[in-house]
């Protein structure tokens, strides 16, 4: 079953617990990034020589897709009910 079918077989509520689980990834995936920025700041002890940082959403939605992915795994294992 191609991803097409596959999107067209789930209920109203399978696309709303997708999409509830991507927001929050896209949430870990910010708070990872600032995370990730403020150790890069620290380690350069704020110098104004650093290269300044930012998040992108090509990196912002890479990284919560990858999250999503890893989650929706070790959701789908424990609970065999999932879509």
């Amino acid at each position: 079953m191609n991803v097409g079918h596959w999107l067209k077989s789930l209920s109203g509520l399978d696309h709303l617990i997708l999409l509830g689980l991507y927001i929050i990834c896209i949430f870990l995936s910010k708070k990872s990034l600032e995370t990730m920025i403020e150790y890069y700041d620290e380690k350069k002890n704020y110098s104004e020589f650093r290269v300044r940082l930012r998040i992108t959403p090509s990196i912002l939605l890479s990284l919560a897709f990858l999250y999503s992915f890893t989650i929706y795994h070790v959701l789908d294992a424990i609970f065999h009910f999932m879509p």
